[in-house]
């Protein structure tokens, strides 16, 4: 009988405390911050064959090849929906091999879907990574003996300076088009806290967006979880001060295209145009918004005032 109660006992104590433990394991409160972290999303990780970091066409054994960071952050980079690339009015495009580089965000869409929240800390790496991509792609072919061109528009075009400072100045031509050197500081402060913003025709005062309004119905929780994780990684790179970080740098092969009414980002400063001017960095003007300096741009090109 006694030998019965303790084994009884023994049961009623190992029920007891399975049940304690798979009670712990649901609990999501004793999970250490790094489980918490590791739980949340899966950073991207870079394909070890350098090639798969872009979509080429055209010639591999062209002497030059075009690299081409386009608009963003977005999902898929606008090339592999459509096949169209605005660069192709240039001259010499399809003499070159053209080379659309993936964003992070097509690489590894599940940086959507991130289950307690997404940070500036990941959008800060998550913009290290798309930096290491264009690394790689730029050693890929300058180690290959290769002229390389180098293209940024909007997103591609402030990207370009973070790579510059990690990196340094080693392609032979730059075209920066509808980008800002130091991004308006109160534009960051609306993506530090999950919203866009745009600005009035004049290009120099923004519209505050209306963080009182209550979520679009219409939109699910997926739509916001894209939205946060693009304003996060603009943060992440407006918070640079590129007419600082670069000073010391030699900015010789960059060419530099913006709109005086641009919407999404604001025109250039005096701070930044003063900037490029001491660094002999050409400088063309347009007022046909947030796509106008890439066609000022190609008509320069066109015109011979811009060598590439």
């Amino acid at each position: 009988m006694k030998a019965i109660i303790k084994n009884h006992l023994v049961l009623t104590g190992i029920i007891i405390f399975l049940s304690s433990c798979n009670t712990q394991e649901k609990n999501p409160v004793i999970l250490s911050a790094k489980a918490e972290k590791e739980l949340n999303y899966l950073p991207t990780v870079l394909p070890k064959d350098t090639t798969n970091l872009w979509i080429g066409e055209g010639d591999m054994n062209s002497d030059t090849a075009f690299i081409v960071i386009e608009g963003g952050p977005h999902n898929k980079i606008y090339f592999q929906t459509n096949g169209i690339d605005i660069w192709s009015a240039l001259p010499d495009y399809y003499n070159y091999y053209r080379v659309h580089l993936h964003q992070v965000n097509g690489l590894n869409p599940s940086i959507y879907n991130w289950k307690h929240e997404f940070t500036h800390d990941m959008g800060e790496l998550e913009v290290n990574n798309e930096t290491e991509a264009l690394a790689r792609t730029i050693n890929y072919f300058k180690s290959r003996n290769k002229k390389v061109i180098l293209a940024g528009t909007s997103w591609g075009a402030i990207l370009i300076p973070y790579y510059l400072t990690k990196y340094g100045n080693n392609v032979d031509k730059i075209i920066i088009s509808a980008g800002r050197l130091d991004s308006d500081p109160m534009q960051v402060k609306y993506f530090l806290k999950g919203y866009n913003s745009k600005f009035l025709h004049d290009g120099k005062t923004m519209i505050f967006p209306d963080t009182t309004r209550v979520r679009n119905p219409n939109r699910g929780e997926y739509y916001h979880k894209i939205s946060r994780v693009k304003q996060f990684m603009k943060a992440a790179l407006g918070k640079y001060k590129f007419t600082e970080e670069l000073a010391d740098m030699d900015l010789s092969n960059v060419v530099y295209a913006y709109a005086t009414n641009d919407p999404q980002i604001g025109a250039l400063t005096q701070k930044e145009l003063d900037f490029l001017k001491s660094k002999n960095v050409p400088v063309y003007t347009s007022d046909q918004g947030h796509a106008g300096p890439d066609r000022v741009i190609i008509q320069m090109v066109k015109e011979g005032k811009i060598k590439l």
